[in-house]
């Protein structure tokens, strides 16, 4: 039986290396520089940025400075296809910026690769993020460390790593480590900011950094992570293929398989040497005496009593974050007019209407419905739908939507 499980349990251990291209995807996100334009906010500026840690995004200060026109950029990134609110933490040397996401993300950062570490001719990779479809990885190579009075920050210039570059991205080692903040492709020629100047900006906002202290040693996008966490010295045990360690991240997924066919494997062997035991002699089995009749037969626990659920409008940002307004009792307006809105926007919120929207529970279809009053700047659905006005819309619950701009989101839902 070991025999032939075996090569089950090797196949499932392949599955705990996680490609380093594979974390390059992960830690990439998209910045988008959002101005207020025809009642709405609007892409000014997108970009690219790489994640530091569940709170912090690395990226460039175009995202958050002025537009030409004079338009004030406020920066927002998106992650799995949904937009989050963030804010400038930290600016560094050659306008590199730490931006504070104001929603946790899932991830678990990244590690950082100083310049010493850098070796001519090594391979370089960028996260490319196009229009449509899914993000991809391409490829360059490390040709020259260019310094200069004129540039506040030394840059990597490498060979291409496509025709253009999302300005402020992670340009990777082979190991997944963030290298460089990519600024252009020009002249047939790539550059991007050394990643040096990140770590006091990691250490200004609290960033638990982890810093590689040996050169990265893979040849192409699947090697593993070189260095240690913090600065620390010598290698990690990531970077020893023959040292056990515990998985980490996605790796549990192939440790659960692993798991999981050992314990078929236990449980058919306890089966058959069950069976074994029960075939042969047994003793007597003595069964005891049963109580005199009448006896009393406990009752059962009563069924617990789960509470009805009730629709509600929960705040998700802005004014009213983390507030539960209950539907039940009729339709919420939202808008500044005390005296024509139940759901009060202080003066200050100028991207909302006096009345702006209506949002209310129709229990006979089991529906919310959701209403824009005319408002200036309007109302918005979370995939970013101006919903006309007058015109009644239904809402599942779960779904989101946002009044004048991103800043006040709300979610209709069913809770206890």
């Amino acid at each position: 039986m070991i025999k032939r499980i075996l090569p089950l349990l090797a196949a499932a251990a392949c599955g705990l290396a996680q490609p380093a291209t594979q974390k390059m995807l992960e830690a990439s996100v998209q910045v988008i520089g959002a101005i207020q334009k025809d009642g709405k906010l609007q892409p000014g500026w997108v970009g690219g940025g790489f994640i530091a840690d569940a709170r912090h995004v690395v990226t460039v200060g175009a995202c958050c400075d002025k537009t030409k026109d004079g338009d004030q950029k406020a920066p927002y990134i998106r992650v799995a296809g949904k937009v989050l609110d963030t804010k400038v933490a930290w600016t560094g040397p050659g306008d590199i910026v730490i931006l504070e996401v104001q929603q946790a993300l899932n991830a678990s950062g990244i590690t950082i690769a100083p310049k010493n570490l850098a070796q001519k001719g090594q391979p370089v990779f960028t996260v490319q993020f196009p229009e449509k479809g899914e993000p991809s990885v391409t490829e360059g190579k490390l040709e020259d460390v260019v310094t200069s009075d004129k540039i506040p920050v030394p840059a990597f210039k490498t060979t291409p790593t496509a025709d253009s570059v999302d300005m402020g991205s992670a340009m990777f080692d082979a190991c997944g480590n963030a290298i460089g903040i990519n600024l252009l492709v020009d002249k047939g020629a790539q550059y991007a900011f050394v990643v040096d100047p990140v770590v006091e900006g990691f250490q200004k906002v609290g960033v638990q950094a982890s810093v590689a202290n040996s050169a990265c040693t893979a040849a192409g996008g699947g090697g593993q992570t070189a260095g240690g966490g913090g600065g620390g010295g010598g290698k990690s045990d990531d970077d020893d293929p023959n040292r056990w360690r515990l998985p980490k991240g996605s790796e549990w997924i192939g440790f659960a398989i692993i798991a999981a066919l050992a314990l078929l494997a236990f449980r058919r062997g306890t089966r058959q040497q069950f069976a074994r035991v029960l075939t042969g002699r047994r003793p007597a089995v003595v069964l005891p005496t049963p109580a005199p009749y009448p006896y009393s037969v406990p009752e059962p626990p009563p069924p617990p009593v789960r509470r009805p659920l009730k629709p509600v409008l929960r705040g998700v940002s802005g004014q009213y974050a983390g507030s539960s307004i209950n539907l039940e009792s009729g339709a919420s307006t939202l808008g500044r007019d005390p005296h024509g809105a139940n759901l009060v926007f202080s003066s200050e919120a100028d991207s909302i209407s006096k009345r702006h929207c209506t949002v209310r529970w129709d229990g006979a279809r089991g529906v919310f419905v959701i209403e824009d009053l005319g408002s200036t700047n309007g109302t918005f659905l979370d995939t970013g739908e101006r919903l006309p006005p007058g015109q009644p819309r239904d809402l599942r619950s779960g779904e989101r939507f946002y009044v004048g701009d991103l800043r006040n989101q709300f979610e209709v839902r069913m809770e206890e």
